[in-house]
């Protein structure tokens, strides 16, 4: 359980906390968290490689076009500018990947993650997941791409714990404390092993959306080594049976081909099969590949 002075503080220490938590909270609406920064490559960040393969990722990224179905109607949905997350997964014989988003205000509706094999640079690896809770298409280069598929990601509360606080500075310290609370693993080859998932300690992205119901809103990853596998939502909303009050509430997305557990307080509170009987391109989860253009990123000595 998440204890919070919340309402029952002295007025100094109430200022005091919101000083420290304001301090400590570096992911925002619009940048990656310094933990993503720090997870960029698996290594520093720097060089004239690193800029290089950002540049190729980018020019990937932006050809892919996501449209999400409101109101009878679709409506393309803008890119979060900035890659959520750099990395490098040597252990499994990855390199040059990164998580994008879709959905610059409220909860990403859309994630995509791309990699490369360095024995493979004629072809892109990709996993891309709805995360809007509705339906979605996209078109890759003008064409048809990722065909029309609805969200499976289902809200649920948390249980036991205090409400969301009334200041900012003290719901984000309460989503931190609740993120530290989750853990995972999977199971993947060779033989079924079982892996214990790495939580990244800062979020993503932090977001809000009030006409929505979203009053906080962070975006966290567990990851085999660098390489992110659950991808964890926690948002502070407005209950919808009761506007007076609000609750905290959380929500899955997957990146990995692996079959994935996350737990709560040592509780299982979700668990998806592998992937390769709920993967395609009419699926709200698809892990595929693209053709990439010449490599021209300098490969290391």
């Amino acid at each position: 359980m998440v204890a919070l002075p919340v309402g029952r503080s002295p007025l100094v220490f109430q200022v005091a906390i919101a000083l420290v938590v304001a301090a400590a909270m570096t992911g925002s609406s619009v940048e990656p968290s310094q933990e993503a920064k720090k997870d960029k490559t698996g290594q520093e960040a720097g060089g004239d490689a690193n800029k290089e393969v950002r540049r190729v990722t980018e020019k990937v990224v932006r050809e892919i076009e996501i449209e999400l179905r409101s109101d009878d109607k679709w409506t393309k949905i803008e890119r979060i500018e900035e890659p959520l997350l750099f990395y490098g997964e040597p252990t499994r014989n990855n390199d040059r990947g990164s998580v994008w988003g879709w959905g610059r205000k409220g909860r990403p509706v859309a994630l995509l993650e791309l990699w490369q094999n360095p024995e493979q640079r004629a072809l892109w690896r990709f996993a891309i997941c709805n995360t809007s809770g509705g339906k979605l298409r996209a078109r890759h280069a003008g064409a048809p791409w990722w065909n029309e598929n609805d969200s499976t990601v289902e809200l649920k509360d948390i249980p036991g714990i205090p409400a969301p606080a009334a200041e900012t500075a003290l719901r984000q310290r309460q989503l931190k404390l609740l993120a530290e609370k989750f853990t995972g693993h999977e199971f993947w080859d060779p033989g079924n092993t079982r892996y214990e998932l790495r939580p990244l300690k800062r979020p993503l992205r932090t977001y809000r959306d009030e006409a929505n119901g979203v009053l906080e809103g962070g975006l966290f990853t567990l990851a085999n080594g660098t390489n992110p596998e659950i991808m964890l939502f926690i948002e502070a909303r407005v209950d919808p049976k009761n506007n007076a009050k609000s609750v905290w509430q959380f929500t899955v997305g997957r990146l990995a081909h692996a079959e994935l557990h996350l737990e709560y307080n040592g509780k299982e509170v979700f668990e998806a099969p592998r992937g390769w009987g709920v993967s395609g391109s009419n699926q709200p989860y698809w892990l595929g590949q693209l053709p990439a253009a010449i490599d021209v990123v300098p490969e290391k000595p």
